[in-house]
Protein backbone atom coordinates (compact mmCIF):
# COMPACT_ATOMS: atom_id res chain seq x y z
CA UNK A 1 0.00 0.00 0.00
CA UNK A 2 1.42 3.39 -0.96
CA UNK A 3 2.06 5.90 1.80
CA UNK A 4 0.08 8.42 -0.18
CA UNK A 5 -3.05 6.59 0.94
CA UNK A 6 -4.57 9.28 3.15
CA UNK A 7 -5.18 6.85 6.01
CA UNK A 8 -1.41 6.46 6.44
CA UNK A 9 -0.48 10.13 6.25
CA UNK A 10 -0.22 12.52 9.14
CA UNK A 11 -3.15 14.93 8.62
CA UNK A 12 -0.79 17.92 8.62
CA UNK A 13 0.90 16.69 5.41
CA UNK A 14 -0.59 17.99 2.17
CA UNK A 15 -1.45 14.96 0.06
CA UNK A 16 -0.05 16.64 -3.09
CA UNK A 17 3.34 16.98 -1.37
CA UNK A 18 3.31 13.31 -0.37
CA UNK A 19 2.32 12.22 -3.87
CA UNK A 20 5.11 14.30 -5.46
CA UNK A 21 7.70 13.01 -2.99
CA UNK A 22 6.52 9.43 -3.36
CA UNK A 23 6.86 9.69 -7.16
CA UNK A 24 10.30 11.32 -6.98
CA UNK A 25 11.87 8.99 -4.40
CA UNK A 26 12.45 5.33 -5.06
CA UNK A 27 11.06 3.17 -2.30
CA UNK A 28 13.99 0.83 -1.79
CA UNK A 29 13.68 -1.58 1.12
CA UNK A 30 17.36 -2.52 0.79
CA UNK A 31 19.98 0.11 1.61
CA UNK A 32 21.67 1.77 -1.37
CA UNK A 33 24.18 4.54 -2.03
CA UNK A 34 22.51 7.76 -3.21
CA UNK A 35 23.97 10.10 -5.85
CA UNK A 36 26.20 11.71 -3.20
CA UNK A 37 27.50 8.40 -1.80
CA UNK A 38 25.31 8.37 1.32
CA UNK A 39 23.70 5.15 2.52
CA UNK A 40 19.97 5.52 2.06
CA UNK A 41 16.94 3.27 2.52
CA UNK A 42 13.20 3.60 2.03
CA UNK A 43 12.18 6.81 0.24
CA UNK A 44 15.37 8.81 0.48
CA UNK A 45 15.86 8.18 4.21
CA UNK A 46 19.50 8.83 5.10
CA UNK A 47 21.02 6.20 7.33
CA UNK A 48 23.53 7.19 9.99
CA UNK A 49 27.20 6.76 9.22
CA UNK A 50 28.12 3.11 9.71
CA UNK A 51 30.49 2.22 12.52
CA UNK A 52 34.15 1.75 11.59
CA UNK A 53 34.61 -1.45 9.62
CA UNK A 54 30.83 -1.84 9.10
CA UNK A 55 28.56 -1.13 6.16
CA UNK A 56 24.84 -0.80 5.47
CA UNK A 57 25.23 -3.05 2.42
CA UNK A 58 22.47 -5.67 2.39
CA UNK A 59 20.50 -3.96 5.19
CA UNK A 60 16.74 -4.28 4.60
CA UNK A 61 13.60 -2.96 6.26
CA UNK A 62 9.91 -3.90 6.01
CA UNK A 63 7.53 -1.64 4.08
CA UNK A 64 6.02 -0.38 7.35
CA UNK A 65 9.42 1.00 8.41
CA UNK A 66 9.86 2.74 5.05
CA UNK A 67 6.38 4.26 5.39
CA UNK A 68 7.06 5.43 8.96
CA UNK A 69 10.40 6.98 7.96
CA UNK A 70 8.72 8.71 5.01
CA UNK A 71 6.10 10.43 7.16
CA UNK A 72 8.69 11.42 9.76
CA UNK A 73 11.08 12.73 7.10
CA UNK A 74 8.30 14.82 5.50
CA UNK A 75 7.36 16.34 8.86
CA UNK A 76 11.04 17.09 9.58
CA UNK A 77 11.41 18.72 6.15
CA UNK A 78 8.33 20.89 6.75
CA UNK A 79 9.72 22.07 10.10
CA UNK A 80 13.12 22.79 8.53
CA UNK A 81 11.67 24.78 5.62
CA UNK A 82 9.45 26.80 7.96
CA UNK A 83 12.59 27.99 9.79
CA UNK A 84 14.21 29.34 6.62
CA UNK A 85 13.80 33.12 6.13
CA UNK A 86 12.51 32.67 2.58
CA UNK A 87 9.59 30.54 3.74
CA UNK A 88 7.50 33.67 4.36
CA UNK A 89 7.77 34.54 0.66
CA UNK A 90 6.08 31.31 -0.36
CA UNK A 91 2.66 32.80 -0.92
CA UNK A 92 0.79 29.72 -2.18
CA UNK A 93 0.47 26.14 -0.94
CA UNK A 94 2.17 25.04 -4.15
CA UNK A 95 5.27 27.19 -3.45
CA UNK A 96 5.32 26.06 0.18
CA UNK A 97 5.22 22.43 -0.94
CA UNK A 98 8.05 23.13 -3.41
CA UNK A 99 10.17 24.48 -0.56
CA UNK A 100 9.22 21.51 1.65
CA UNK A 101 10.37 19.18 -1.11
CA UNK A 102 13.65 21.12 -1.39
CA UNK A 103 14.09 20.63 2.37
CA UNK A 104 13.25 16.93 2.08
CA UNK A 105 15.68 16.39 -0.78
CA UNK A 106 18.51 18.81 0.04
CA UNK A 107 18.29 19.42 3.76
CA UNK A 108 21.24 21.59 4.78
CA UNK A 109 22.59 21.74 1.22
CA UNK A 110 19.99 24.44 0.54
CA UNK A 111 22.24 26.78 2.55
CA UNK A 112 24.65 26.68 -0.45
CA UNK A 113 22.02 28.22 -2.75
CA UNK A 114 22.39 31.84 -1.59
CA UNK A 115 21.43 33.57 -4.88
CA UNK A 116 18.42 31.29 -5.35
CA UNK A 117 17.34 31.80 -1.76
CA UNK A 118 17.69 35.59 -2.14
CA UNK A 119 15.56 35.49 -5.29
CA UNK A 120 12.95 33.40 -3.48
CA UNK A 121 12.88 35.86 -0.59
CA UNK A 122 12.39 38.69 -3.12
CA UNK A 123 9.63 36.70 -4.89
CA UNK A 124 11.61 36.84 -8.11
CA UNK A 125 10.05 33.61 -9.33
CA UNK A 126 11.68 33.60 -12.78
CA UNK A 127 15.16 33.80 -11.21
CA UNK A 128 14.31 31.07 -8.70
CA UNK A 129 13.15 28.87 -11.59
CA UNK A 130 16.23 29.59 -13.72
CA UNK A 131 18.74 29.15 -10.87
CA UNK A 132 17.24 25.82 -9.82
CA UNK A 133 17.35 24.46 -13.35
CA UNK A 134 20.94 25.66 -13.88
CA UNK A 135 22.17 24.01 -10.68
CA UNK A 136 24.14 20.83 -10.17
CA UNK A 137 21.23 19.68 -7.99
CA UNK A 138 18.94 19.69 -11.07
CA UNK A 139 21.36 17.43 -12.92
CA UNK A 140 21.53 15.08 -9.90
CA UNK A 141 17.77 14.71 -9.45
CA UNK A 142 16.95 14.74 -13.15
CA UNK A 143 19.92 12.99 -14.78
CA UNK A 144 18.08 12.23 -18.05
CA UNK A 145 17.90 15.91 -18.94
CA UNK A 146 15.83 18.95 -18.14
CA UNK A 147 13.90 18.68 -21.41
CA UNK A 148 12.03 15.68 -19.95
CA UNK A 149 9.51 15.96 -17.11
CA UNK A 150 11.12 15.34 -13.72
CA UNK A 151 11.64 16.56 -10.20
CA UNK A 152 13.76 19.64 -10.99
CA UNK A 153 11.50 20.97 -13.75
CA UNK A 154 8.40 20.26 -11.63
CA UNK A 155 9.71 22.09 -8.53
CA UNK A 156 11.07 25.00 -10.60
CA UNK A 157 7.67 25.24 -12.30
CA UNK A 158 5.88 25.26 -8.95
CA UNK A 159 7.97 28.23 -7.84
CA UNK A 160 7.50 30.02 -11.18
CA UNK A 161 3.70 29.77 -11.36
CA UNK A 162 2.75 29.16 -7.73
CA UNK A 163 0.11 26.75 -9.01
CA UNK A 164 -0.25 23.04 -9.63
CA UNK A 165 -0.85 22.10 -13.26
CA UNK A 166 -4.51 21.40 -13.96
CA UNK A 167 -5.50 17.80 -14.53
Amino acid sequence: MAITNETLLDPSIDRRLAVDLDAAERDELTAYLDTRGNWTCGRGHLLPRAAAGRSWEGFTVPQTTSDRWFVTDILNAIRLAQRWPEFESCDTDCRKNALYEIAFNMGGRWEEFSPTRAALKAKDWQTVHDHLLASLWAKEVQPHGLDKPGRATRIAGYFLTGEYPSG
